[in-house]
């Protein structure tokens, strides 16, 4: 019988070895949580899978969450945002690393909790931008794509972290492709129009004279005084920016002692 149990408790040990350490799933396996039921049922399924596919491909080290509700209960958004990710055990590791959007349609609020790992990869610039982002599809009421760009961007902010050990920062901004396609065809049409007025401009055989003296004849005409007379002046302001602050994540404590990051707005 000794011999039986020692046999099961070899083979259970090699079964649980051949296990990676990422295949240890959070407690709580909905991502979604839809309270306000602002998608339909294949909009929460679909979302589901995609947020899942993101958490897998970062080797389960950070868990992704989006909560909607209609009300916080009288908590603020930080609290309540915080509190639900606490104490409906979310997070991979023994950090409890993670992030959670919350979308408040009572006080059109959204906000974004962070945890663990979660709060060095997103400092407090990234998830104001990644808030603006969000809050911009809220309030066109597109919320299936708000949620996925939440995804997206969590996606984007934790491959820079992991990457370089460097999160998205004031100094360390992400580049903004479009932006930057933009002045580069700006950049290219003020070239093209230049090089048309030059061409233009070798095509004039007359030359306009900003001279009276070329239509006086030699000879004819004697200044006998002159003075200068003063009309105005012209002064240029430069406004001079001043920045302060740096970057970072401020941090605090939930009801749980937990430490959490993140921020919020309206939308």
């Amino acid at each position: 019988m000794n011999l039986l149990k020692k046999i099961a408790a070899v083979l259970a040990a090699a079964v649980v070895c051949t296990f990676p350490a990422h295949s240890v799933y959070a407690e709580n396996s909905d991502k979604v949580v839809d309270g306000a039921e602002l998608l339909t049922d294949s909009e929460e399924q679909s979302l589901e899978r995609y947020i899942k596919d993101v958490i897998e491909k970062h080797d389960f080290g950070y868990d992704i969450v989006v909560v909607t509700t209609n009300g916080t209960d009288g908590s603020s958004p930080e609290a309540y945002a915080d509190d639900y990710y606490d104490y409906n055990d979310y997070g991979y590791d023994s950090q409890g690393s993670g992030l959670l959007l919350l979308v408040d349609m009572g006080g059109r609020n959204w906000h974004i909790s962070t945890k663990g790992k979660g709060i060095r990869a997103f400092t407090d610039y990234g998830i104001s931008r990644i808030g603006d982002k969000v809050a911009g599809h809220l309030g066109d009421g597109d919320y299936y794509r708000a949620f996925e760009e939440f995804a997206d961007q969590a996606d984007s902010y934790i491959e820079k972290y992991e990457s370089s050990g460097k999160a998205y920062d004031v100094g360390n901004k992400p580049k903004d492709y479009g932006k930057i396609f933009m002045i580069s065809l700006a950049i290219g049409l003020i070239a093209a129009l230049i090089v048309c007025l030059c061409m233009k401009g070798q095509l004039k055989t007359a030359v306009k004279q900003t001279a009276a003296r070329v239509y006086i004849k030699n000879g004819s005409m004697r200044v006998t005084n002159s003075r200068d007379i003063f009309l105005y002046n012209n002064v240029t302001r430069t406004k001079i920016e001043s920045s302060s602050g740096g970057g970072g994540s401020s941090t605090h404590r939930s009801s749980s002692g937990s430490t959490h990051g993140g921020g919020g707005g309206k939308f």
